[in-house]
Order: C-alpha cells, then sequence, then structure tokens
C-alpha cells in the first residue's frame, strides 16, 4: 500500500448534514462516494469502460489465483471482466483497494445575514430567500460548513498510477463533494502531494462533462440556488425538466455559490450551445436589483406625475 495526500481545496463551502442539520462532521463514506462518482467521470473521458452494478463471484477469484500463482490479483479481476473503479473502490465481493487513514478539516459560520438572495430576481414572487430559509438555514440564523479538508489515502501499489491519472485530470477541474449542491455548495479542487508532470493522458471523450467560469458576475454572496432559481424560471417551460430536472431529481446544470466575483458552472448536459445561453442571460442581467428597482420605482413615479398632471388639467 502507497500513502497518498488530497486536499480539497475549497471554492464553496462544504455541507455533508447530519441528523441535527448541524453539519459539523465530515464521514469517510461521504469523501469516497464523491472521490468514485467523479473517478469515473474521468474513466468515460479516458474511454474506460464503467458498470453501474458489478459483483464479483469471488469462489471463481480464488479458484483462478489457485490455478496461476504468477498472476497479480488486477489481471485475474481484468479477465473476470471487473471494471477499474470497482478494483480500485470495491464492489460486491471485493474490498476497496483504497482507504482513508486520516481526515482533517475546519469550520466556519455562513450568516445568513451575509447573502443577497435578491440577484437577478426583480419582484417578491421570484424571490428565492424563503427556500433557502427553508430548506439551507432550517430558520436559523446561520449555518455550519466544512473547508480546508486534509485526507490521507493509502492505495494498493498497483493502482497508484491510475490514481495518478485521475488526479492529473482534475488538476484544473472543480468537483463536488457533499450535500446541498443545487445551493451551489461543495465546489472544491484537488491537490495531492503526488508528482504529476510526466503523467500523460489519453482522452477519448471531451464532451462528457463540460465545466466553465462566469467572471464579473456580482461582488456580493449569491447561493448557486439563486441563479439556477432564475434560469429555470427564464428557460421555456418545456426545457426546465429536462436541463434542471424535476422534484427530487438532479439537475444537468450546477451553479456554484458567486465568490471572488465570479461563479464555477459544472454541466452534464453535454450542449455549449445551451451553457453559453445561459452564461449570456447571466452576463447582460448582472446589473444589481437595487439598480433596477430604482430604474422601476422612478419609471412608475413618473407615469403617476404624469396622470396626475392630466387629472389636474381636465378638471381645472
Amino acid at each position: 500500500m502507497k500513502e497518498i495526500k488530497i486536499e480539497f481545496e475549497t471554492i464553496t463551502p462544504i455541507w455533508t448534514g447530519d441528523a441535527w442539520g448541524e453539519n459539523s462532521e465530515l464521514k469517510a463514506t461521504a469523501i469516497m462516494g464523491s472521490l468514485r462518482f467523479w473517478f469515473e467521470v474521468y474513466c468515460h473521458f479516458a474511454g474506460i469502460e464503467v458498470k453501474e452494478k458489478e459483483e464479483l463471484n469471488y469462489k471463481e477469484f480464488i479458484k483462478k489465483r489457485r490455478e496461476d500463482l504468477d498472476k497479480k490479483d488486477f489481471e485475474i479481476l481484468d479477465e473476470m471482466g471487473i471494471t477499474l473503479s470497482s478494483q480500485i473502490f470495491g464492489c460486491t465481493g471485493w474490498k476497496s483497494r483504497i482507504e482513508i487513514r486520516e481526515i482533517y478539516f475546519k469550520t466556519e459560520k455562513v450568516n445568513k445575514n451575509d447573502i443577497d438572495f435578491t440577484f437577478l430576481h426583480e419582484n417578491e414572487e421570484n424571490d428565492t430567500e424563503w427556500w433557502c430559509d427553508t430548506i439551507l438555514f432550517g430558520k436559523r440564523k446561520y449555518i455550519n460548513a466544512i473547508k480546508n479538508i486534509k485526507v490521507t489515502f493509502i492505495i494498493s501499489k498497483f493502482y497508484l498510477k491510475d490514481f495518478r491519472k485521475f488526479l492529473k485530470f482534475y488538476q484544473n477541474r472543480a468537483i463536488l463533494l457533499g450535500g446541498k449542491k443545487a445551493f451551489g455548495l461543495g465546489f472544491v479542487k484537488l491537490k495531492s502531494n503526488q508528482n504529476l508532470n510526466n503523467i500523460k493522458l489519453n482522452l477519448d471523450n471531451n464532451n462528457y462533462v463540460i465545466w466553465d467560469k462566469i467572471e464579473n458576475v456580482n461582488n456580493k454572496n449569491v447561493l448557486g440556488y439563486n441563479i439556477k432559481h432564475y434560469l429555470r424560471r427564464k428557460e421555456d417551460k418545456k426545457f426546465r425538466a429536462k436541463n434542471f430536472g424535476k422534484m427530487s431529481q438532479a439537475s444537468n446544470y450546477y451553479f456554484s455559490s458567486i465568490v471572488d466575483n465570479s461563479c464555477y458552472i459544472i454541466t452534464f448536459n453535454n450542449n455549449d450551445f445551451i451553457l453559453n445561453k445561459y452564461k449570456n442571460w447571466l452576463s447582460n442581467n448582472n446589473n444589481s436589483p437595487s439598480e433596477k428597482a430604482k430604474k422601476s420605482s422612478t419609471q412608475k413615479n413618473r407615469k403617476t406625475t404624469i396622470d396626475d398632471l392630466k387629472n389636474y388639467l381636465e378638471n381645472r
């Protein structure tokens, strides 16, 4: 087994939750589940087979191992059709070949009063504050969020090269970790103690997932939910469920909370045209709500003044 240290560099706060909604701990299963998912995304790009469910016939595996003692376990698993993802992260009948030895993280408080809930919403009907207050904050003034995650893994030396390729692939890309992703939480980048300079990648599919970023969006703290809610309502009704998912269904588009005046986007929709359309909608509507409100109020007052003047002249 070889040791690897990985840092999940926080772009937006991470939510894992618990029975009380305190979000005060980080479970190893949450990290491993996310890593496996994003490893399989990498496999799609690299042309490596991925299966939804796998099961190893362990008796057959032991039989093959006894028949040829010179063969490595991974060679036998390859012959039996067990995918790389299941070989590393495990499946029914096969134990994971990567484990977590140590987890370190910090927590921070996200204050509800520091968030701009009116971003892109011109009236109360579109306001997202009620939903965020109810679902994310649970009627509290703040929530705990996790950041600065550092994990020490141990991994079988036979899979170290493949895992380094995985780390190389995500060097300049964000992944999602934890829950409340629709709110723009859990965007992180992977950093490791591995030297990846000489790692070469062979990618067959460059469009399975698209990463993008919008800069100069807004200088306030804005939840990704506000952005997603705005775009969903602006989109044609027949495409809303397709692009953003139905109730309790995963979305094809994830928008980070706005940090450093920027918004990160991850989309599984595999459609540059739609993504660029949404980017333009955001870029063209980044005036602050206060400016819109002032403009609307000025127009309304001006109309009222004209009407009053007409009434005065007619009834003079």
